[in-house]
């Protein structure tokens, strides 16, 4: 992506909108010095980002507002930044739709130029020691170039050693197209503070972990002694392991000897209850004989006696009880009742008398089975106990003694091979420490060579017979000339040749879809070359740089924007191709007159 200034415009409270309409292709600025050409270029810098506001002239009365429209790809987009400071409001449009529409965006403005430039998320390095990102100062930097910085003796980078690095590293992402998130930095001072932090950390672990074991302790040792614990805690364990299998099979058959104990002692119960009952029957039995017995008894001692009259009046004894029973045969019949009834009852004796027999067999089976299964599980229980005493006297060792012994040898292993660690990790930072930074190296030699040779035709084009060689120092990010430092010539040629070299790395950026900003612009490339009172040996007259010039530019149809800022006229023969916009005359500069 690139950008395309479209237009800009100061705006105030009933006053005439001050306007400047740039072309896609080349726009040229031209009048006398003090007309505001520069003022176009300081709005340009802060339009995109700078904090630097635009120095206040007369002509700027009134007006508050900047107003910057600028395309990139299908989008349109309108910034307005207060003149004398304050907020700054973005808005969009596509260019493709209609009607056009107004939406404003969120983003940041220096982020906004990033992105259209395509440099968002690409690193460079600020010093030897710490990246960021590519920022929209990098931007208006190597892009928007002052009167000053075309005839400075100062490195194109900057004066400024401390944004230098940033600066260059800047310059070959747009000349490379590749950033610097590769490249490995070099130890900051707070870095390296760090480290001796972590350093003092580790010793200061080091003497902990040291106070925790005896004097003169090795590894080895304590190894050694670990093993031998291990392999008898690992004896004891395949002996209580052998044991513990062993006592399984042992609590299965406790197990099951306690449920058919269970079972037998149930069925003995059962049979003790059944057997109490029938002994009991029998014993009603037994009573309800003895009390026929008794009847009879009494019935035959009764039909022994002989029949009296009534003592008092003599009378018969069938006269005083006739509801009684009296005939001679009644005795016989409650006789033979009550032998027919205990005739009934020895019949159901001898039945019942069958059944406890047959209860007491089973009840003395149930009680020897009962007996077996004590007698099984008292001896297996016994069984069980001395398998468990025994293992207690097979190793001269207590496992509880072992475990503590184990814990306290791990604790020492742990705490020397943690030294081990931190003295492995203090050597790991000391080296770290003591290591020296690497030089930077980014391949640029291809770009560097075609960047050059556009630089050399730009030159040949504008009359500057006198370069044989145009050589791009990377290092430098400048041009050298003939095998001379561009800083080394005078302010004439350094301007001529700084203005090259900015149109060369825009046609290249471009050609090759490298960030960019998609524009330049270059205020005063000739002005120094034209300077009467310079004393600079010109060897190319002023009138054949200024026709080259004018002519390239009125040819230029990119890839970029150029736009100029001068004040050598124009030839002629190129104001209508060229249509330069003038300051001075009908129009002052960018503000209308008043």
């Amino acid at each position: 992506m690139a950008i395309v200034l479209k237009r800009i415009i100061s705006k105030g409270p009933d006053k005439a909108d001050a306007e400047i309409n740039f072309s896609n292709s080349h726009c040229l600025i031209r009048g006398p010095s003090d007309t505001g050409k520069s003022y176009i270029r300081d709005c340009l810098w802060y339009m995109l980002g700078g904090d630097k506001q635009p120095k206040t002239v007369p002509e700027d009365e009134g007006y508050n507002t900047l107003t910057l429209e600028i395309t990139s790809g299908d989008e349109d987009y309108i910034i307005t930044r207060g003149l004398r400071g304050g907020g700054v409001s973005i808005d969009s449009v596509n260019n493709k739709t209609a009607p056009e529409q107004l939406t404003p965006i969120e983003d940041d403005l220096n982020d906004l130029i990033v992105r259209l430039a395509g440099a968002a998320d690409m690193q460079t390095m600020r010093s030897v020691s710490k990246k960021g990102g590519v920022t929209s100062g990098d931007l208006r930097h190597w892009f928007l170039l002052s009167q000053p910085s075309m005839i400075s003796e100062d490195p194109t980078s900057g004066s400024n050693h401390v944004d230098r690095t940033q600066r260059v590293a800047a310059f070959h992402v747009f000349l490379t197209g590749k950033d610097d998130s590769a490249i490995v930095l070099a130890q900051s001072k707070s870095d390296k503070d760090k480290i001796a932090g972590r350093i003092f950390a580790a010793e200061e672990g080091i003497k902990r972990a040291n106070a925790g074991i005896p004097a003169d302790l090795e590894k080895a040792d304590v190894v050694s002694a670990l093993s031998r614990v291990d392999e008898t805690l690992q004896a004891v364990t395949r002996q209580y392991d052998a044991r513990a299998a062993l006592l399984r099979d042992t609590r299965q058959k406790i197990t099951q000897s306690i449920t058919e104990l269970n079972l037998s002692e149930a069925a003995r119960i059962q049979s003790e209850a059944m057997l109490q009952r029938f002994n009991l029957l029998d014993s009603k039995y037994q009573s309800d004989l003895d009390r026929l017995g008794a009847i009879n008894e009494g019935t035959a001692y009764y039909q022994s006696l002989d029949s009296t009259p009534c003592p008092i009046c003599g009378s018969a004894l069938k006269e005083h009880g006739q509801h009684l029973d009296l005939e001679i045969e009644s005795p016989k019949k409650y006789r033979a009742a009550v032998a027919a009834e205990a005739e009934k009852i020895q019949a159901l004796r001898i039945g019942l008398r069958h059944s406890i027999d047959q209860e007491n067999r089973r009840l003395k089976t149930y009680t020897d089975i009962s007996n077996q299964e004590r007698e099984q599980l008292v001896a297996l229980e016994k069984f069980e106990r001395d398998a468990i005493n025994s293992l207690k006297v097979e190793f001269s060792s207590d496992p509880r003694e072992l475990a503590i012994r184990h814990s306290e040898l791990s604790s020492q292993l742990n705490l020397l091979e943690e030294i081990e660690r931190l003295e492995l990790e203090i050597k790991r930072l000391k080296d770290v420490k003591r290591s020296k930074s690497v030089p930077v190296l980014r391949e640029a030699l291809a770009a560097s060579t075609t960047v050059a040779k556009y630089a050399k035709d730009l030159l040949d084009g504008w009359g500057l017979a006198d370069v044989k060689t145009v050589r791009l120092d990377t290092e430098s990010c400048d041009l050298y000339i003939n095998e001379r430092a561009r800083l080394s010539y005078g302010a004439g040629r350094r301007a001529l040749f700084l203005t090259a070299l900015s149109i060369s790395l825009l046609k290249f950026s471009m050609e090759n879809n490298h960030p960019h900003l998609g524009f330049v612009v270059i205020d005063s490339p000739l002005k120094a070359y034209a300077d009467p009172e310079s004393k600079e040996q010109i060897e190319v007259p002023l009138s054949t740089v200024r026709d080259g010039f004018y002519s390239w530019l009125a040819n230029w149809e990119g890839p970029g924007q150029v736009i100029i800022l001068e004040n050598e006229k124009v030839p002629e023969n190129l104001l209508t191709t060229i249509n330069p916009i003038q300051f001075g005359g009908e129009r002052s500069g960018f503000y209308p007159k008043k």
